[in-house]
């Protein structure tokens, strides 16, 4: 008979990959790099810097302070002075000026010509005040001041004696009892010319604003 071969296996050991039983491992620390020391030169331009930024600042703040502070000359050859209405300006500090003894037209009152056509005489008193300083050097004399503070007074401009008094004779402004009627006698050159308003019909200043009350 034949013998069968034994077919008995080998055992193979394990290689174990990890680190032996009971060691340990320790990790290593990078060293931190030494702090970097800034150069006395560029120190210096650092400290330079800044103080030249102070500077500027400083310079700035005088600057606007200086600025701020110097308040326009109400009158003068470089004064921006505007007319408001028919009867008041601005002068160029601001502030504002109603020509004494007259009354003009509102700036929107209209009035009517001859033949009944509405023309809008309140702006057309702007527009003739305008004109009349249109030549420059204005100035006023102040009277007193009204209950909206306004200062009253008496002004002149290049080639006009007064403001008031050639607003009234040239029709386009009436004189005001109240303050005395100082320009009657120009009201009643415009009347019997015909001039301005008194070309036509018009409501008095004074009664217009009754019936048209200041909101403001």
């Amino acid at each position: 008979m034949a013998r069968r071969k034994s077919s008995g296996r080998k055992s193979s050991g394990r290689k174990s990959s990890g680190p032996a039983h009971g060691t340990s491992t320790t990790g290593t620390r990078k060293s931190e790099p030494p702090a970097r020391t800034q150069s006395p030169a560029k120190a210096l331009a650092n400290s330079l810097g800044k103080i030249i930024a102070l500077a500027l600042v400083f310079g700035l703040v005088l600057l606007i302070n200086h600025y701020c502070s110097i308040r326009p000359e109400p009158f003068g050859p470089d004064a921006h002075i505007v007319s408001i209405d028919g009867d008041t300006l601005r002068a160029g500090n601001g502030a504002e000026y109603r020509l004494y003894g007259i009354d003009a037209p509102e700036l929107k009152q209209t009035c009517e010509e001859a033949n009944g056509k509405t023309w809008l005489c309140g702006r057309a008193a702007k527009t003739k005040l305008t004109k009349l300083m249109k030549g420059g050097n204005v100035t006023c004399e102040e009277k007193t001041k009204d209950r909206y503070g306004r200062v009253i007074a008496v002004c002149s401009a290049a080639g006009v004696l007064d403001l008031g008094e050639a607003m009234v004779l040239d029709g386009y402004a009436v004189d005001l009892a109240s303050e005395g009627n100082p320009y009657k006698e120009a009201e009643n050159k415009a009347r019997d010319a015909k001039r301005g308003i008194w070309r036509g019909t018009f409501e008095m200043p004074a009664q217009w604003r009754r019936h048209h009350p200041r909101t403001d």
